[in-house]
């Protein structure tokens, strides 16, 4: 199914830089981080034992999925990731087809943003042996779903991701 808001999500995936760069890394792990979180508060919305990544559309309404074409559109353009960066886009354009065909969804933030922000500062992120979480070169602990519910929220402004990077 394609929505406006799948749509739209769509087009800034095709424009995100997928290549990346390592100027870019502290704001990415902070978003990662805040992915984290809020995967976290969904995940104990919807009941779901998975965590961190998962479909939520699925656990809310499982009709709510983006059409194949959307998804090979985007592929093509991410390129070579691992499985999971995929994975993650393919549920982020079924939450965006779920926020427009749902009638009434949990009073929460919007889970895979902080994500889509990552991207477009500067491609994927990879999952390692041991259970990290890499970013660039920084690995990230996963921690646990009440570890991560607890952190504090994550300011997503430009101009603070910005201030982030520059040290």
């Amino acid at each position: 199914m394609r929505t406006d808001s799948a749509l739209a999500l769509a087009a800034r995936l095709e424009r995100a830089d997928w290549v990346g760069s390592f100027d870019r890394t502290r704001s990415r792990v902070a978003l990662m981080r805040e992915f984290l979180r809020r995967s976290a508060l969904w995940a104990g919305a919807t009941g779901s034992t998975e965590w961190p990544f998962f479909d939520i559309a699925e656990r809310i309404d499982p009709s709510a999925r983006i059409d194949d074409e959307s998804v090979k559109g985007v592929a093509e353009r991410i390129g070579l990731q691992q499985p999971v960066v995929l994975n993650t886009v393919t549920w982020a354009l079924n939450f965006a087809v779920l926020s427009d065909t749902a009638p009434v969804l949990p009073d929460l933030p919007s889970p895979f943003e902080p994500l889509v922000l990552m991207f477009e500062r500067g491609g994927g992120f990879g999952l390692d042996g041991s259970g990290h979480i890499e970013v660039d070169m920084a690995a990230i602990a996963r921690g646990t779903v009440e570890q991560a519910r607890e952190r504090a929220p994550l300011d997503l402004d430009g101009a603070g991701l910005d201030a982030l990077d520059a040290g």
